[in-house]
């Protein structure tokens, strides 16, 4: 896996129809057929047999310009879409109401052609949407269509958005039959913290794994927390993961006296972009800690560890705990962590303590841990 693609980052939409993301870069809120090739799934396609159409979130976009390293700018939780969907079931401004002002993709199902509409692959026209001329079936506002929004026309067809999904009574209008699916941060983040956690989990395995084969580090260790500059803080076992510079062994180094020769793991790009005093990376949203006996037994005065090891809902014994908030709905959430775990005893920060979050819902707050 190509360690710069940042978790959560989707894909340019399709803009010749080849099924492909097009690469290497696109527009902001950019609108074209979804690259499934790319995605390695079925041409997905509504019930009159178009492809589906799609457009994407600025901040969420695939984005590597020509003969530069990828975009390094961090896709965290803490990141909303900036795409505006609304949603109207009559015909007049007052029967529209807004979806979400943070959509991070747009899904279109086009429904067949309407109006002037002409989806011929053999012939060319300027297109309203790029304003250059290209083939009929290539333009997006051959198949998508114009509806009363709160403050008067939305064409779906236009850059960047707004977008509106129609009247709903009368799918078979004649001026307007797409239908439209907004996705936000909550229905994505969540398993991009999944998949983020996961990957913190393996590095810090790896970590420990590397430095027990140290004579000073019997059994093997993990990092000190960061506090606030990215960097481990010697004596403190808790805050979170350090994205900079670790101790006692920083990431990627030789592990003194170890046999055979040992390395700790290299953090890939994703991890360490936003990372710093004015942390916006992932490390600044997740919770790390760990207990007292798996830290380095050379630095014994750990100012934070209050046991030998972290609890879990009562039950002590585990190693590490990682804690992932969810996705925001507004951005900034506001004071880490209290604005971003609803349970008091995994924010408040003064004990090695924590539970399983209350909270069900699928945007919910996670714990991961090694026991």
């Amino acid at each position: 896996m190509n360690p710069n693609i940042r978790p959560g980052e989707l894909p340019c939409p399709d803009a010749t129809n080849s099924g492909n993301d097009p690469g290497p870069t696109c527009t902001a809120g950019a609108i074209g057929r979804v690259p499934w090739r790319s995605l390695g799934i079925p041409e997905p396609k509504d019930s009159s047999g178009e492809t589906l159409w799609y457009a994407v979130s600025g901040p969420f976009r695939h984005y590597n310009a020509p003969g530069s390293p990828p975009n390094t700018a961090p896709i965290t939780s803490d990141i909303v879409g900036t795409l505006t969907v609304h949603n109207n079931t009559g015909s007049t401004s007052a029967t529209a109401t807004t979806v979400t002002t943070q959509a991070i993709a747009v899904i279109f199902a086009p429904g067949a052609a309407l109006g002037a509409q002409n989806r011929d692959a053999s012939s060319t026209a300027t297109c309203s949407t790029t304003g250059t001329v290209i083939a009929r079936n290539l333009c997006a506002s051959n198949y998508l269509d114009t509806a009363v929004g709160p403050s008067g026309n939305i064409v779906n067809a236009t850059i960047n958005g707004p977008f509106i999904q129609g009247p709903l009574q009368d799918p078979s209008s004649s001026l307007f039959n797409d239908r439209i699916l907004a996705m936000t941060n909550a229905d994505l983040m969540p398993v991009v913290e999944q998949r983020v956690a996961r990957e913190m989990r393996s590095l810090l395995q790896g970590y420990r794994a590397a430095t027990a084969t140290s004579l000073l580090f019997l059994g093997g260790i993990y990092p000190w927390a960061d506090v606030w500059n990215g960097d481990s803080n010697d004596g403190e076992n808790r805050h979170r993961f350090p994205c900079g510079t670790a101790t006692p062994v920083n990431w990627n180094s030789l592990v003194a006296l170890s046999i055979p020769p040992t390395n700790t793991p290299a953090l890939p790009n994703w991890l360490t972009n936003g990372c710093g005093s004015d942390a916006v990376g992932w490390s600044h949203v997740t919770y790390f800690s760990s207990g007292r006996n798996f830290l380095d037994i050379l630095n014994l005065a750990c100012s934070t560890c209050t046991a030998a090891s972290l609890s879990v809902n009562g039950s002590p014994g585990f190693q590490l705990v990682l804690l992932t908030p969810g996705g925001a709905s507004t951005s900034p959430r506001g004071v880490w962590p209290d604005a971003y775990f609803l349970d008091a005893e995994n924010y408040d920060d003064n004990d090695d303590n924590y539970v399983t979050p209350a909270a069900t819902a699928y945007n919910r707050a996670r714990i991961y841990t090694i026991p």
